[in-house]
């Protein structure tokens, strides 16, 4: 009997996650990562081959981000910087270059610049965590 509850147990919470679109249409901070270094690439600059103390922001439009979005669009402002002295300064940089990108795009109302990533540490907040 504890063997046939487990297994419907199972069995109902991958049903649900199918059936509500959740297990695909989740965003993750992976994902946000990966539409960030995209985006990077778009103006020919790989985060990844930054020198060290390197950070990165951008602004999410996180009314419109969606499975598509993460396969194939590109966030419209950024910031980054490297060679940096302190996650702070790294901040700063990152934030400052995306704001500035924000206000030059008159993207202002859609989106707002979040700190990102500083080296490999993600660090994106989501809404509900």
């Amino acid at each position: 009997m504890k063997l046939m509850t487990s297994t419907f147990s199972i069995i109902f919470a991958l049903l649900f996650i199918t059936n509500t679109g959740y297990a695909k249409d989740t965003i993750t901070a992976e994902d946000i990562i990966l539409i960030f270094k995209r985006s990077m690439m778009h103006w020919n600059v790989n985060y990844d081959k930054l020198e060290k103390n390197r950070s990165g922001a951008a602004c999410i439009p996180w009314e419109i981000i969606d499975k598509n979005f993460v396969e194939e669009k590109i966030f419209t402002a950024l910031g980054y910087g490297f060679n940096l002295y302190d996650l702070k300064i790294a901040k700063k940089a990152a934030l400052e270059g995306c704001e500035r990108m924000r206000r030059a795009s008159k993207i202002e109302k859609t989106c707002k610049c979040e700190m990102l990533i500083y080296n490999e540490e993600v660090l994106i907040k989501f809404k509900n965590e």
